[in-house]
């Protein structure tokens, strides 16, 4: 059947399928099952609504409400968020518990959260078992690492989102990768520069689509080819030669290369989705995975819809950036959940709904910040018999006035939305986030340099350490930034120049340069099959089905 979707108006589809998987996640108490109604907003308004309360980037110094030592978080003053310490947050110096109250029937439920939300202390940044990695956030396992978001199991990362990987600058979600540098969606790669959707393979530049290849420069498409240039072959002593002349320091060389390869880009066969050991599946980049639609990003992944940058979820719908989930929906955040509906960052949490930075918790409502803690509501501890009894009638209340099965509304998000993930996938104007009664923070516009104006030298080999002390100012923004130790020393190892423009506009351009998480129908360009694609009918490249791409490429 179709619905259309309350927030945009657009028509989206529901299947039997879905409503199978609806019935199945439905809360049962005292024998009863209380049935989670289809959506009423659309897939991308939901994913929206839930990236809309994850600010990865943006962070502040603050002072731990509890200890008075000054942090860094991700919860600016202006938030109205009570923030802890790491050690202040965990310790038993505190109870969460303690802010419990009881549900009012004459009061909007979001709003009693929204409360419970501002009164509760947070963690003041989500890192967990990391060392030296005080300037990350939603990043775990990570070690010595600076301005990375959304990872975990690195060491030595700088600025981007990596995973499992060591000795890595200014990357968008890349898996087990070493020494690399301005990579996109890339895997398994050793000294890898400016390289996108490229896998298992070694010194690569400015490198598009390739596979188990190595010493390329310029190439787009090629499997299992070693000393190429612009996808032509050479003998491993011209490509030597021809390597050498190659100067990444000089700002005229990056054009004429980026240039060359657009071109290649367009001759050559695109596969209409990346994946591998995928079976029935749709979306993009979907590895080792069964049963999977309509999701990106999603890897050991089985009977799952609407997901992007998942790993090893089963029977679950509407997730995003988590982990080890099963029968979880409309959740964004942590890891190992069992049936955990409408929360956020939360992990190891079972048979809870609406539910913020809770962990180790079960059969939980509406509750901030607990820990090992069961049978409660907006933090208030019941026995199991009065919550079996209290659930339903909650239930049936927030039905009542349209609210039990949607998520929270982006109205109550700590954050602004220009602050948010949101931003990056469903830009609004301030005007338009204003409109819709959505929080907006304005950008300090007070880039006045704190200093004399430091000339950068385009030849790595000579810019001195000094440069770690300078304020440089981004010649596509403005804004002021520095060049850390860590990350100079990386420069002069891969004699790769110094970036001109600050970390976040680099990461606008690195999110620029993939296709949108959006599907379209299309016909394969050489048999004439139907796929779906995240290339659009009016792009120009050559789109083929699976089948088709792989009879050319190989």
């Amino acid at each position: 059947m179709f619905q259309t979707c309350k927030n945009c108006a657009e028509s989206f589809e529901i299947t039997d399928s879905d409503l199978k998987f609806y019935d199945k996640i439905s809360p049962v108490f005292a024998g009863k099952k209380y049935l989670i109604e289809a959506p009423t907003f659309c897939p991308e308004c939901r994913q929206q609504r839930r990236f809309a309360f994850r600010n990865e980037r943006n962070l502040y110094h603050r002072k731990c409400a509890l200890t008075g030592k000054q942090i860094i978080s991700n919860y600016g003053n202006h938030t109205g968020i009570t923030i802890y310490s790491q050690d202040a947050w965990w310790s038993d110096k505190w109870n969460a518990k303690s802010y419990g109250r009881k549900y009012n029937f004459d009061k909007s439920f979001f709003e009693q959260f929204a409360e419970l939300m501002k009164e509760v202390p947070q963690l003041s940044i989500s890192v967990w078992n990391s060392e030296n990695s005080d300037f990350c956030n939603y990043a775990g396992h990570v070690k010595d690492s600076y301005l990375i978001f959304g990872s975990v199991y690195c060491e030595n990362c700088y600025y981007g989102s990596p995973y499992y990987s060591e000795n890595c600058i200014d990357n968008l979600v890349i898996r087990e990768c070493r020494y690399c540098y301005e990579c996109v969606d890339c895997r398994k790669l050793y000294k890898c520069f400016y390289c996108q959707d490229c896998h298992s393979s070694n010194a690569l530049v400015y490198c598009f689509d390739l596979q188990s290849c190595s010493d390329c420069i310029g190439c787009a498409g090629l499997r299992n080819k070693k000393n190429c240039i612009f996808n032509e072959q050479f003998s491993k002593e011209e490509y030597e030669k021809r390597k050498k002349e190659l100067n990444l320091c000089s700002p005229q060389i990056h054009p004429i290369i980026k240039t060359k390869l657009e071109e290649i880009k367009l001759k050559i066969p695109h596969k209409y989705m990346q994946s591998n050991l995928a079976e029935n599946v749709s979306g993009n980049y979907i590895f080792e995975s069964k049963n999977v639609f309509d999701s990106f990003y999603t890897d050991r992944s089985q009977d799952c819809k609407y997901c992007a940058q998942v790993v090893d979820l089963k029977d679950c719908y509407d997730n995003n950036y988590t982990e080890e989930n099963e029968l979880c929906y409309e959740y964004i955040g942590a890891y190992q959940n069992n049936h955990l509906l409408y929360s956020i960052f939360s992990n190891k949490n079972y048979d809870s709904f609406y539910c913020s930075n809770c962990f180790y918790c079960k059969n939980l409502f509406a509750c901030v910040g607990l820990k090992n803690a069961e049978y409660c509501i907006l933090n208030k501890q019941y026995s199991k018999e009065e919550y079996e009894k209290l659930m339903p009638k909650m239930i049936e209340y927030m039905k009542k006035i349209g609210e039990f099965g949607e998520f929270f509304p982006i109205s109550i998000s700590p954050f602004a939305y220009n602050e948010t993930v949101a931003q990056e996938y469903f830009p609004l104007t301030k005007d338009q986030a204003i409109s819709k009664g959505f929080k907006w923070k304005d950008e300090d516009e007070n880039y006045q340099h704190q200093g004399y104006h430091y000339q950068v030298p385009n030849n790595i080999n000579d810019v001195k350490d000094d440069i770690t002390e300078a304020i440089l100012k981004c010649e596509a923004t403005g804004k002021l930034y520095k060049i850390i130790p860590q990350e100079l020393k990386f420069y002069k190892q891969m004699n790769l120049p110094i970036p001109r423009k600050c970390p976040d506009q680099r990461h606008k351009e690195r999110l620029a340069l993939r296709n949108p998480r959006k599907l379209f129908d299309r016909n394969c360009m050489k048999c004439g099959d139907n796929i779906k694609t995240t290339y659009s009918p009016d792009r120009k490249e050559i789109i083929y089905c699976e089948d088709c791409y792989l009879q050319t490429i190989y």
